[in-house]
């Protein structure tokens, strides 16, 4: 099993020759190897899931050649809309394998890094691209990646429209890094949504505060956020965390929503969640507005924060 290479993170989108760009999937980044013994399957955490996909093993035996090792995304798209859909590729990743084939299930390689026993590290982007679409024959399950050649900030535009995940801008001439993030050569820029929250309580297990955001006048919960929470920013918040204590679980502590937060996330979940959400900015709310705050739920904006520097 190897390493993968990995994506830098980018801010925004540029144009440029010497680079390509690829719809980022928003699925389970996998590796598919094809040998006389087996089909292999794994994540990049070298977890074999080969046995929980064997409509991918099984296609794969006649789309991919002998001696091969792609890399790609395991996808299940949403049969109406045709996007990719994180939720019920997790859920179809945690399940015990089917009979039959899930709706909307398919590898989409986007790399080639052995080819007929080949180790093809070396080789530049583009020509890897160039082999990948001369030997995979795509089915219903095996498919590869399309990508563009300019247009890139007008593709991540119509991302934003479409509630896509984002884009990956690679460099043409870059070659392949076993379990490497080289800065300039792979970078994704993601389309992030934005909420302004309240810190409704925090984890007595783990590093995350509770998030609740305003819905239909009510204050309603919206996941936890565990990133960005820097030593700088826990240091101002926890004082006023541990001394707005209402009640507490054997998990939680829950407190008086005084603080309300910035935060970026992916998308909203199923059940109304916040998808890796993101610290960006923390406001506090002054003691002498505390009972306006419950009463927020009808216009929090009204009232006047003060912004916490860090």
């Amino acid at each position: 099993m190897i390493d993968p290479m990995l994506l830098a993170d980018l801010k925004e989108p540029f144009e440029s020759d010497d680079h390509i760009a690829e719809l980022k999937l928003d699925g389970i980044r996998a590796l598919l190897e094809v040998d006389h013994d087996r089909v292999k399957l794994y994540t990049r955490h070298q977890n074999d899931i080969a046995f929980n996909f064997e409509e991918i093993t099984k296609a794969a035996a006649s789309a991919v050649p002998l001696g091969t090792t792609l890399d790609g995304e395991l996808v299940v798209c949403n049969i109406e809309t045709g996007k990719p859909d994180f939720e019920a590729a997790m859920s179809r990743f945690q399940s015990r394998p089917k009979l039959g084939r899930t709706p909307g299930l398919a590898f989409v390689a986007f790399d080639i890094i052995r080819h007929q026993g080949n180790d093809l590290r070396s080789l530049d982007l583009m020509s890897r691209k160039a082999i990948l679409e001369e030997v995979l024959i795509e089915n219903e399950v095996i498919k590869r990646i399309r990508f563009m050649e300019h247009s890139f900030i007008s593709l991540f535009n119509l991302c934003k429209e479409q509630g896509l995940e984002g884009i990956v801008i690679k460099k043409r001439n870059s070659r392949y890094y076993y379990g490497q993030r080289p800065k300039d050569l792979w970078q994704r820029v993601v389309v992030y949504q934005r909420e302004v929250c309240v810190i409704m309580g925090y984890s007595k297990r783990e590093l995350a505060w509770l998030l609740g955001i305003e819905r239909d006048s009510k204050l309603i919960p919206a996941g936890m956020v565990k990133y960005g929470l820097t030593p700088a920013k826990r240091k101002k918040v926890f004082p006023i965390l541990a001394n707005s204590k209402l009640r507490e679980t054997s998990h939680f502590v829950y407190i008086d929503p005084l603080i309300r937060v910035g935060v970026r996330f992916r998308h909203w979940t199923k059940d109304g969640k916040m998808r890796l959400a993101v610290l960006e900015e923390i406001f506090y709310m002054p003691a002498h507005t505390r009972r306006f705050f419950v009463v927020y739920i009808k216009g929090f904006s009204q009232y006047k924060c003060i912004h916490i520097s860090i």
